[in-house]
């Protein structure tokens, strides 16, 4: 019986002639073919931050918790519940289930990332090789691999009440669907808040108001519970429960997303683009929205107050985002110099996700008119559109307008899209202003936050002079007589009246004027050009062959380089 050869002594016999991907190929198990791309994939940081979960005191009182509980609870509702045994048991694993999946891990993942920067230690991590995102998505993972490991623990239980009568397969999934949804949402918004306020001193305010924010968050969730075996859900999806979920879906899957890009970007070095991937999750957001009232449009009946209060939500949603963007700096650096766009076709469209103040403002803008203009077809094309007799009968299909019921919408959204682009148009002078006269005394990520403020106070102070001027316009000029027939056609010139219809016919001029001057300041930023990337830059980008070597017994061995094989070229 012979015993087989160690790699180092077929490489010594061998007279060091070894091909070593040869001898790689022969150590390698195809288990591990597989593993290695994956292992590379994730970051080193989801096994630090997994370890330090699994191994903390936290993570394994709550874990020897919940198996108490579960145990206890089990006997308490053999022994107590007689009638509805099975609905029973199920609320009372849902609720033991919610402790540790909404509050025990996105609090740990706030504090995750929260203790990064108090220790400091997110500027070691970040010069590293890894990439915001992998960092990011590493804490996040290690929150995956806790909630995991609570829900094995209850998985059997909760298989084994299904077993007993009145529970459905819908209770279930509906229960740990919301659970577990609402647990990564709330570990996203606590990482989102941990990049957001740094420092201690409001490190310490914002832990206190999210635990106890989390902590409502569980009693909620008991009385989703209790609300669950109250009234119970036997059916399956209709039309109406379907139209909510995908509205719930669409709503928390992307303002999940925008909050992590969000926390990527924070992260991220001073001259990183940081904006791009913001804008496109937005943009993405706005798009299922718009969806979404398409799937209720075409289920329930039309109505034309429906596009003035879409557009209404669409607006603010805008204001915010708009405010923002456009507090931030309209200083590129080189590195995303290098990026943009450098045919026209590529500034007219893809400057808008590029970062800068000017780019943020358009970008905003945009999107509103398109939301305006979207609601706009879908009230004037509202019969052929979202009524299915027109399949039946095509001509259906032709225009029809003669009620002219679209236009009394129509000057609504032209009011919502005009104030929105007024609002934007002042936000942004103003930070563009402020950014030329103290621009590097304020320190970078403050800027979209003065932006919100000065919006903020810019749209309380029009809201509650306009309430002012709408009282004065209304008991000036209406009666009790004409409370009922609105008409301008028979209202008497008052001087009150007069000063009305002039101040409004200035605030109009001077809004137009404003926005024009603004669009056409934005639109200097799509004249900055693309500069040319350096060459070392681009040597660096390409691809490494790098050679892998097997393991060695010795010192020299293990760090030193195999002698490759002679080629045939060589040989000749």
């Amino acid at each position: 019986m012979t015993q087989e050869q160690s790699a180092i002594e077929k490489i010594r016999l061998s007279g060091g002639e070894v091909d070593s991907d040869l001898l790689l190929d022969q150590q390698v198990s195809n288990l591990d073919r597989i593993l290695d791309p994956l292992s590379d994939w994730f970051s080193s940081i989801l096994i630090k931050e997994a370890r330090q979960a699994v191994r903390s005191r936290q993570f394994v009182w709550t874990y020897i918790l919940q198996l108490v509980l579960i145990a206890a609870w089990t006997a308490i509702g053999f022994a107590t519940l007689q009638d509805e045994l099975g609905m029973g048991l199920l609320v009372g694993y849902f609720i033991i289930l919610g402790f540790p999946l909404a509050v025990i891990i996105p609090f740990s993942g706030y504090r995750s990332l929260a203790r990064e920067f108090d220790d400091g230690t997110i500027r070691l991590i970040s010069i590293t090789t890894m990439k915001p995102r992998q960092i990011i998505l590493g804490k996040l993972g290690s929150a995956l691999i806790q909630l995991v490991m609570y829900l094995a623990i209850i998985a059997p239980c909760i298989c084994f009440t299904y077993l007993l009568q009145g529970i459905s397969i819908w209770t279930i999934l509906l229960g740990l669907s919301v659970s577990v949804g609402g647990s990564i949402f709330l570990t996203i918004f606590g990482l989102f808040l941990a990049g957001s306020f740094r420092s201690r001193s409001l490190g310490v305010g914002v832990s206190v108001v999210f635990s106890i924010a989390l902590g409502l968050g569980y009693l909620l969730w008991i009385a989703f519970c209790f609300e669950i075996g109250r009234v119970g859900y036997l059916g399956g999806f209709g039309s109406d429960e379907y139209l909510v979920t995908s509205g719930l879906i669409f709503l928390f899957g992307s303002t999940a997303l925008l909050l992590l890009a969000s926390v990527v970007a924070q992260i991220s070095f001073p001259s990183d683009n940081r904006s791009t991937l913001i804008r496109i999750v937005i943009l993405v957001q706005q798009t299922l929205f718009f969806s979404w009232v398409c799937q209720i449009l075409c289920s329930t009946e039309f109505s034309f107050e429906i596009p003035t209060t879409l557009l209404l939500v669409v607006g603010h949603y805008w204001l915010v985002m708009g405010f923002l963007m456009c507090g931030e700096s309209s200083d590129l650096s080189r590195r995303v110099r290098r990026a943009l766009p450098r045919t026209l076709t590529g500034r007219l469209f893809l400057s808008l996700f590029m970062p800068g103040s000017g780019r943020g403002f358009l970008f905003a803008l945009a999107n509103v008119w398109a939301a305006f203009f979207i609601l706009l077809v879908l009230a004037i094309f509202e019969r052929t559109l979202f009524d299915g007799t027109w399949l039946v009968d095509r001509q259906r299909f032709s225009f029809r307008a003669s009620t002219f019921a679209w236009q009394d919408s129509v000057e609504g959204m032209l009011n919502c899209t005009a104030f929105v682009s007024w609002y934007l148009s002042l936000a942004f002078l103003f930070n563009r202003y402020l950014w030329k006269r103290i621009g590097g005394q304020v320190e970078l990520g403050y800027g979209p936050v003065i932006s919100l403020v000065f919006g903020g106070a810019v749209v309380a102070f029009v809201s509650i002079l306009a309430f002012l001027m709408e009282g004065v316009f209304i008991e000036s000029t209406l009666g009790s007589a004409v409370a009922s027939s609105f008409n301008w056609y028979s209202m008497s010139l008052t001087p009150q009246f007069g000063l009305t219809l002039l101040f409004c016919l200035v605030f109009g001029i001077q809004a137009l004027l404003i926005t024009i001057y603004a669009v056409y300041l934005a639109s200097q930023d799509f004249l900055l050009v693309a500069v040319e990337t350096p060459q070392r830059v681009l040597v660096e980008r390409q691809p490494t062959n790098k050679r892998r070597l097997p393991v060695g017994e010795s010192i020299d061995e293990i760090f030193g380089e195999l002698p490759r094989k002679p080629s045939g070229n060589e040989n000749a």
